[in-house]
């Protein structure tokens, strides 16, 4: 059985709103909306005496009955269009056979049987018979006197309410004091003390309350439609505010990259510089040592004592200053180191100072503001579903 009725749709008369299906057994609930007993029987399970069941449809209340869902009031009036709209079909179809099917007889040839032609129909046991079989019908009945009609009179006979006690008879008396509608043997048996009225005029009245109230029903139907659309041009402005919302976070999102990109890019250019500029120094004093110390080992090796004589003082002192001067310090390069780290936002200020801030407001349907959070809408996503409208706007 499906988890909900289908509010989503219009339900013809005679159709159950949980099954989908021709109302079989059709219950009536106080909100007037009718299942097929099984239905409501499935949909209100573990459901005892006196507890209260919400409609399928309406989602009203109502208090399953002393005896269970199999005692809530049958609906006589969708039983008939039922039983009109299998009788439509069936004479459609032209002569209609007999339903019981004792009178049937087989065919010499084929072998088939053959029923002979209705002429009769049971409305209490909702059967087409012949003549042959009505009699038998008559004869073994157990449940009291059925109603029998003409297959030709069966549209007037489904115009008419029979009698709940006199099924002969038809409800033609209304009962003021009682509210009760009956026949007029009905009448004379028990309630011949009670004012009463003609039952047509009753209807009458009632019809013409009931043409009022649909008509100013259809009004909600309107209001409905109004608030609907509404609620539509809400979704579809909403869509259309969150797209350039959209654009706007990734533009602004694209030119802080790009400013933090530029920034990156000029402090490595910038540390390229001096990296280069101090690798040639440290490379030129490295040369220069070198160099000295070449000059050094040939002139020991291969000078003479006066070659020796002659520039190892100055060779010496040369080499003293040589020995004093720190690389790191001394060299004609500024160098600087040049630190690189990136670090974002941790918390919701972080974001809005340096990002932006997201506004949004919503608006009950009737105009009226909710100051929410991005946090509280979280927390509360069910107001998503509360026809609200959102405004969204992105703040640099």
């Amino acid at each position: 059985m499906a988890a909900s009725a289908g509010t989503g749709r219009l339900v013809n008369v005679t159709e159950c709103g949980i099954c989908i299906g021709d109302l079989t057994d059709a219950r009536i609930l106080p909100c007037s909306h009718t299942f097929c007993v099984e239905c409501i029987e499935k949909w209100s399970e573990n459901k005892q005496t006196g507890e209260k069941v919400s409609c399928p449809m309406c989602r009203e209340e109502f208090e399953i009955p002393e005896g269970g869902t199999v005692a809530l009031p049958k609906n006589d009036f969708v039983e008939k269009l039922l039983d009109l709209k299998k009788l439509s079909t069936t004479l459609s179809q032209g002569d209609v056979s007999c339903e019981v099917g004792l009178c049937s007889d087989e065919k010499e040839s084929s072998g088939e049987k053959a029923t002979k032609k209705a002429t009769i129909y049971c409305t209490d046991c909702h059967q087409a018979m012949c003549e042959q079989c009505c009699r038998c019908h008559q004869k073994f009945r157990f449940s009291g006197v059925h109603k029998l009609v003409n297959m030709d009179e069966l549209s007037r006979e489904f115009s008419e309410n029979l009698c709940d006690k006199h099924r002969d008879k038809c409800t033609e008396i209304y009962c003021l004091d009682c509210k009760e509608a009956m026949c007029l043997r009905c009448y004379i048996e028990s309630h011949n003390s009670h004012k009463y009225s003609d039952i047509k005029e009753v209807a009458e009245d009632l019809g013409k309350q009931m043409s009022s109230n649909a008509a100013k029903l259809a009004e909600k139907v309107t209001d409905c439609q109004t608030i609907l659309r509404n609620v539509d041009d809400n979704w579809s402005a909403f869509c259309d505010k969150v797209k350039e919302t959209e654009k706007l976070i990734c533009e602004r999102a694209e030119w802080m990259k790009r400013s933090l990109l530029e920034q990156l890019s000029i402090a490595k250019v910038e540390q390229q510089k001096q990296t280069t500029n101090v690798r040639e120094e440290i490379e030129r004093h490295q040369v220069v040592v070198e160099n000295f110390i070449r000059y050094s080992h040939e002139l020991k090796e291969k000078g003479t004592a006066y070659d020796i004589f002659r520039q190892a003082a100055k060779l010496n002192a040369r080499a003293e200053e040589l020995q004093k001067l720190k690389v790191d310090i001394d060299l004609a390069a500024d160098y600087k180191v040049t630190e690189v780290s990136f670090t974002s936002g941790q918390t919701g200020e972080d974001h809005t100072q340096v990002f932006g801030k997201l506004a949004i407001d919503v608006y009950g349907m009737y105009g009226v503001r909710i100051f929410l959070s991005v946090k509280t809408l979280r927390d509360n996503a069910f107001l998503l579903k509360n026809k609200s409208l959102y405004i969204l706007s992105a703040v640099s």
